[in-house]
This record gives structure tokens, sequence and C-alpha cells, in this order.
């Protein structure tokens, strides 16, 4: 077999699983209108991998997941209070302020190391083209979970997600339902965004969910379209990442951009005239 394909195998397993799992959390973030939560949350799980490099801990060792998912409990259950409670404040807003604090402080803690710039562009850009398969293994344990959870209880999840900006989450007592989706999103990103980084993981959840609510009102209609969308687009950007010798994260999110422009166009093209 050939040297390059086997070579992006694994990367290419990784990017149809996270394509996937993202894509059904991407039309439910569209659905509530907090389209940078996944950034916030991906942020506070690379605060947690800087926390840990700042503090010399070995980049395989369990303190850095741990460490990660703490902050992104914390992320998780700070968004959902906002939601419930009642003080006049966009959630959108408190959001954005999370995802800037989270990324100056990660700045901050880096800078002290001299390998801080070096750690700040893997956490961005990542590096998923040298994912192995024992880290697909361990994603692929942690989507099974996260994924089960939503499949059993996915008519819970998208009712919240209908009526979001309608109705008060605190009123109906759904407010665990809220906290239960900002932490499965945030455990999935624990997994993916040391490999992934910060910008294609945002790209993954974000991009396909979009050019699939272009062509349907059906949030399931939405997730398939955008899951077989971001299939495509990630072999596409591997492809063209490996064999021009392109950074790998970059490169699928340019591509994401490029589907995502030609997808817009296909649709005002066939949009019926007024």
């Amino acid at each position: 077999m050939n040297l390059g394909l086997t070579l992006l195998q694994a990367p290419a397993v990784a990017c149809i699983l996270l394509g996937i799992t993202y894509a059904w959390f991407g039309v439910h973030v569209l659905r509530r209108e907090i389209i940078f939560v996944d950034l916030s949350l991906a942020q506070l799980a690379a605060m947690g991998t800087t926390v840990a490099f700042a503090f010399d801990f070995d980049h395989e060792s369990g303190w850095v997941s741990i460490l990660s998912f703490l902050f992104v409990l914390a992320g998780a259950a700070f968004f959902t209070w906002i939601k419930t409670a009642r003080v006049r404040i966009s959630q959108e807003a408190v959001i954005g302020i999370v995802y800037v604090v989270s990324a100056s402080f990660a700045l901050i803690l880096a800078s002290r190391s001299p390998h801080g710039a070096e750690h700040i562009r893997s956490m961005l850009n990542g590096s998923v083209l040298w994912i192995t398969w024992d880290g697909v293994g361990k994603l692929t344990l942690a989507v099974l979970a996260v994924g089960t959870l939503h499949a059993v209880f996915h008519r819970k999840f998208v009712a919240v997600s209908e009526s979001y900006g309608i109705t008060l989450i605190a009123e109906f007592r759904l407010w665990i339902w809220d906290f239960l989706f900002y932490l499965t999103l945030g455990a999935v990103i624990v997994f993916s965004v040391d490999k992934a980084g910060v910008f294609l993981v945002f790209t993954l959840l974000i991009i396909p969910s979009v050019c699939g609510t272009l062509f349907t009102k059906s949030i399931y209609r939405q997730f398939f379209s955008a899951s077989i969308l971001s299939a495509f687009t990630s072999l596409m950007g591997l492809g063209v990442s490996y064999y021009l010798d392109l950074p790998t994260g970059a490169t699928l999110v340019c591509a994401f951009g490029a589907v995502f422009l030609f997808v817009l166009i296909t649709r005002l093209i066939s949009a019926p005239r007024p």
C-alpha cells in the first residue's frame, strides 16, 4: 500500500468521527444561537493543557486530560447558570468573554516558557495528521459514550434546542439537559482539541451545519447532510495537505471555507426568484 495512504488512514478516521459528532452538536448550536460556545469550550480545554504545560506535566499524562475536563466542566456549569439566572445579559456575550479571557490567560502562562510560542501554535492548529490508531481508539470510545447518551435522549436535546430562545429553561426544569449538552460537547472537545486544534474544532462544528441549514429546516436532515459534507471535505483537505506538504489544520479549515463558499453560491443560484 502507498505510504501516503497508510499515513492518512488514522487521521481520516479521526476526522470522519469528529465530523459526524460535531455535525450533531453543530445543528443544536445553530438552533440555540450560541455560535461561539464550541470555541469557548475548546479554549477552556486548551487552557487546561496549557496549565499542565506550564507546570511541566508529561504531555501523555492523565493529568492533562483531567485538567482540561475540569476547566470544561466549570465552563458548562457557568454557561448553564447564565441561561437560568434571572439577569439581563446575553449568553452569547458571556461565552465570548469566557473565550477571550481564557485565551489571554493561556498566552500569559505560555509566555513563561521558552517553548510557549510553539505550544500556542499547536493549541490553535493541532496536529491531526500525526494522530495514531491508539489515539483514534480513545476518541472512538469518547464518541460512542457521548453518542449513546444523545441517541437515547435525542428528543429531549432537540426539544430544548427548538425552544431555546422562547422558553426559560429554569421554568420547565430542563436545565439539566442544557448542562448535559455543554458537558458532552466539552467531553468530545477534551479528547479532540489536542490533535485537531481550536480552529478545526470550531470549523467542524459550524461550517457543515451552516451548509445543512441552507437546504433543509429539519434538524435531522441538517445533521445527515452536515455529516456527509464534513466527511467529504475532511478527506479532500487531508489529501491536499499531505501531497502539497501544507499545515494540516489550516488546510482543513481553508478547505471547509472553500466548500462553504461553493455551497452558498450554489444555493443562491438555485433559489427561486422573487
